[in-house]
């Protein structure tokens, strides 16, 4: 899915999972802590400023639907970008190069333009608040109940595992203590998400996305010019880092992924689901402030993401060819080395901001979609249905409150497993798989019936469970265990969609059923469909996807 809790790799795992890891101190000097105190004002600042806004809970929760497509397109890319994936994708490009870009030009890109041509027209379109909120009005409420409560917990782990990660980078770097980094830094989210609801979430992202890049572009520039450029850096890196498809057929690789497991397991049922039914980027497109501009949120977004990977995969190139004896194996180090060894004081304290940046873009997206979910799809439609707006709003924000809360505590929980990536790209095979199936037959087979989403969401992550369980039990043998969730994900998503097609023809469906603008069959008209500006954006993303794909295949 190229971003979030994609790093189940084993050598990335000793820095996130609680293994041991040699500090590697850094003294911040005055003008660093300055530097990260003028971003944290920031962030505040906006936050206060934009308090004065919110007085609906639409304000609040969904940015009022008046924010332009070039803001919610960084903050739609910002909000999955993380510290976890800054350390995590510079260490697995150290190991194994550019294999590592399939997270991006698979994992990722293609779901995004997918959702920006042919899923955003429904959501934006019907005025739905949340993701989930598609599946009240497109199928039944037992559908929407389960899936808003999967995705709460989804989201609850993930802005955890950023809190406890972002911790541990810090005590491992700077000495700090992380409890105290936890604190801090949710503190931080919570101030400006409190007051300013999405809007100051989405504003700060777009902050966020430029110190990330600001912070991050040095460390290649430096690199390359001691390497001698992109020639120098070619010749000093193993030949099986320089490719993206050679080895795939047979899973001839390090990683032991093959050309089935990575094309539907990562670049369509992981990818898509991931990207057109996770609320967190999804609900930057549905802020834009008309229907063209949520269209072209996620497709603004992959733009960006094209380039993202020599900002975070290349660091760690530079890093094997230029300090190979001073990582000595551990990858996990690649991107802090180059930290430590590019960075004088002043631009160590913008590399640490940009740590800093990623993390709460990460969290903040987490925080402000589980308020929306848990205001409107859980207290609104199912215990307190037809208050004031006022109450609402009020709902919305002590929802943030205690989703920071949670943040935390779920943090000292993922600090208990020592396999937290995998655990989590383990619970994605399981939960999410299912929804790509559901969405697909929802928007665009009219015959899709009311219950055939639950049977399908229940089903699609039983069959992903018992595929683990005989994977665990050595009845189902992998090269690795991320293959494993690759498949796990595969079967999640085609059991839910053969079970979706049954009980569809089993069911007896209401032929008068109202589904206007749920389905592509009857589709909302005032607004174009296949627009044809649009359209030259996907088409433009796919040939610089397939650009790039060969020049590094």
């Amino acid at each position: 899915m190229g971003g979030r809790h994609q790093f189940g790799i084993s050598t990335l795992q000793s820095l996130f999972l609680g293994f041991p890891f040699k500090p590697m101190f850094v003294a911040l000097k005055p003008i660093d802590y300055a530097i990260i105190l003028v971003f944290v004002g920031f962030m505040v600042v906006i936050g206060m400023l934009l308090k004065r806004s919110m007085n609906h809970s639409t304000d609040f929760l969904l940015a009022g639907r008046k924010i332009p497509s070039w803001i919610t397109g960084i903050a739609f890319i910002s909000a999955n970008i993380s510290a976890l994936e800054l350390l995590g994708m510079s260490a697995s490009g150290a190991e194994y190069g550019f294999l590592t870009f399939h997270f991006y030009y698979l994992g990722a890109i293609p779901g995004m333009i997918f959702l920006g041509i042919f899923m955003m027209p429904f959501y934006y379109s019907t005025k739905i608040r949340s993701v989930p909120e598609y599946l009240r009005y497109r199928f039944n409420r037992p559908a929407h109940l389960v899936n808003s409560l999967i995705t709460l917990l989804s989201l609850a782990l993930g802005s955890g595992i950023y809190l406890y990660s972002l911790s541990l980078v810090f005590e491992t770097l700077f000495g700090w203590n992380p409890h105290l980094s936890i604190l801090f830094s949710a503190l931080i989210v919570l101030i400006y998400t409190y007051f300013g609801g999405l809007s100051s979430s989405i504003y700060t992202e777009v902050m966020q996305f430029f110190l990330t890049v600001l912070g991050l572009f040095p460390l290649v520039i430096v690199g390359l010019t001691r390497l001698g450029g992109w020639d120098g850096l070619m010749q000093k890196i193993p030949e099986s880092h320089k490719h993206m498809w050679v080895g795939l057929p047979g899973g001839q690789n390090e990683l032991g992924w093959d050309v089935l497991s990575v094309t539907v397991g990562l670049g369509f049922v992981l990818s898509f689901s991931y990207w057109t039914c996770g609320f967190a980027e999804v609900q930057r497109a549905m802020a834009a402030k008309d229907y063209r501009a949520a269209r072209r949120t996620p497709l603004i977004g992959a733009m960006f993401k094209l380039f993202l990977p020599f900002l975070t995969v290349i660091p760690g190139l530079i890093a094997l060819a230029e300090y190979s004896s001073e990582m000595n194996g551990e990858y996990n180090k690649s991107f802090l080395i180059l930290l430590k060894n590019f960075y004088p004081s002043g631009m160590l304290g913008l590399g640490t901001t940009a740590l800093l940046a990623a993390f709460m873009a990460g969290m903040s997206s987490s925080v402000t979609a589980m308020n929306t979910i848990f205001t409107y799809d859980i207290y609104q439609t199912y215990i307190n249905k037809g208050e004031d707006d006022k109450t609402y709003l009020k709902i919305g924000k002590q929802s943030t409150m205690v989703a920071v809360v949670f943040a935390i505590f779920t943090s000292y929980i993922a600090m208990q497993f020592e396999n937290i990536m995998n655990y989590i790209q383990l619970l994605f095979s399981f939960f999410n798989a299912p929804l790509i199936s559901i969405f697909l037959l929802g928007m665009f087979w009219k015959k899709a019936s009311k219950w055939s989403a639950f049977y399908g969401m229940i089903v699609g992550t039983a069959s992903g469970l018992l595929h683990y369980f005989l994977y665990v039990n050595k009845m189902l043998s992998y090269k690795s265990d991320m293959v494993s969730n690759f498949y796990g994900a595969i079967y999640s998503g085609v059991f839910c969609f053969l079970v979706m097609v049954v009980v569809s023809f089993i069911e007896n469906e209401d032929p008068n059923r109202d589904l206007h603008g749920l389905v592509y069959a009857d589709r909302d008209k005032t607004n174009a469909f296949w627009d044809p500006r649009i359209l030259a954006w996907g088409v433009i993303l796919l040939v610089l996807l397939a650009g790039f794909n060969v020049v590094f295949a």
